[in-house]
């Protein structure tokens, strides 16, 4: 049976191969390569979580998801970000990852050109390829983001903090986009997964905070993170109205609804967000002083302190994949290589402090004793 052409631009990331590998060699691993948040959950979520569980209703919710944690995350929009929102600018989703799809299957039209951040989160890459006759740039996140930008309409793409790099946009910056939106019509899609989880002060701003009717902003959110329930797959897109009646319509021909149980466990914890990302946040501070303080070796990885998110991006003088796939096979710590997170990717390797406790501490003394055979380049 011949496939799509357009499952040519599609390349698996390249840490689930090393992922593989290790498995298949070893009896141990200690994977810091996936993004998922592997600590114990808030007190108020697993109390949730069981009276969820006891409710007999589990039909199919409404397309757009239930009124009242469309209104909920309205009001949460306002309080967080000062932006005017109701249910109407709301749209339920699976995930993240779901609404960035349905945000480019809403406004992405053939020839535009969407921009990405370099690095980049690897889902973001794919899910643009999979439209045709689009074409993809990038920015980088050395410089500031709006002096990067064409003079002409555009998707342009946020992940702040971001992944992989775990860096901050500053708020100039995002005002002078949010502006730059405003003069040539272009969209701004505001990935705000990881917008509780910042170190340092380091506190995040939305694009919608400078424009808070969101005439030019989609906001892409995520309570899998920030709230430490990554399996339950329940995150959203706000947007002005007419658009979020559109992206529903998309949403009934992908998926057509998200899971009851996780909506139901967002709505009665959502009033207490600030207590649990807060916990969420210290449990992944406390695992990222703990490698920083152990890990020994500037000369294999040049680690630093990141702004937010779950990961740092280190640099290491090696071909990333060699080097990953050397790694895994000798110690059974799987690092996800740089190749995978765009144009500027290479060279480096994403660290998720995300990963059990036990796998950052183990994984310490097999990095730090750890002679990779490779060339350095």
């Amino acid at each position: 049976m011949k496939h799509a052409s357009r499952i040519n631009r599609l390349i698996e990331p390249p840490h689930r191969k090393i992922l593989k590998e290790a498995r298949a060699r070893r009896s141990v691993i200690m994977n810091l390569s996936v993004g998922d948040i592997f600590i114990d959950p808030h007190p108020l979520i697993k109390e949730t979580l069981r009276k969820t569980c006891d409710k007999t209703d589990i039909t199919y919710p409404p397309v757009e998801g239930l009124s009242e944690l469309r209104s909920s995350i309205a009001e949460y929009l306002r309080n967080s970000r000062g932006i005017e929102s109701s249910s109407e600018n709301v749209l339920i989703t699976a995930g993240a990852s779901e609404a960035f799809l349905i945000a480019l299957m809403t406004v992405l039209d053939s020839g535009d050109r969407i921009i990405l951040p370099d690095p980049t989160y690897p889902q973001h890459f794919l899910a643009a390829n999979l439209f045709d006759n689009v074409r993809i740039s990038y920015y980088s996140q050395e410089k500031s983001v709006s002096d990067q930008v064409p003079k002409e309409r555009s998707i342009v793409l946020l992940c702040s903090p971001n992944n992989p790099t775990g860096s901050v946009i500053p708020n100039k910056d995002m005002e002078k986009l949010v502006e730059y939106a405003r003069e040539t019509g272009s969209v701004i899609i505001s990935d705000e997964t990881y917008f509780e989880i910042f170190f340092n002060g380091n506190k995040p701003v939305s694009p919608g905070s400078f424009d808070n009717k969101l005439e030019n902003t989609m906001i892409i959110g995520s309570f899998s993170k920030n709230m430490g329930v990554t399996g339950l797959r329940v995150g959203f897109l706000a947007s002005e109205h007419s658009i979020i009646s559109k992206a529903s319509t998309v949403r009934y021909a992908t998926s057509l609804t998200s899971n009851s149980v996780g909506q139901y466990l967002i709505l009665k914890t959502l009033p207490f967000i600030d207590e649990i990302s807060s916990y969420v946040r210290m449990t992944i501070e406390k695992r990222l002083r703990t490698f920083m303080n152990g890990f020994k070796r500037s000369d294999l990885l040049k680690i630093y302190v990141p702004q937010g998110s779950l990961y740092i991006f280190p640099e290491i003088p090696f071909p990333s994949f060699e080097f990953c796939l050397e790694l895994a096979r000798e110690t059974g710590v799987v690092l996800a290589p740089g190749q995978g997170f765009g144009p500027s990717g290479e060279g480096h390797v994403r660290i998720s402090f995300g990963a059990r406790e036990e796998d950052i501490r183990n994984s310490i003394p097999l990095l730090n004793e750890f002679e990779p055979r490779l060339g350095r380049v």
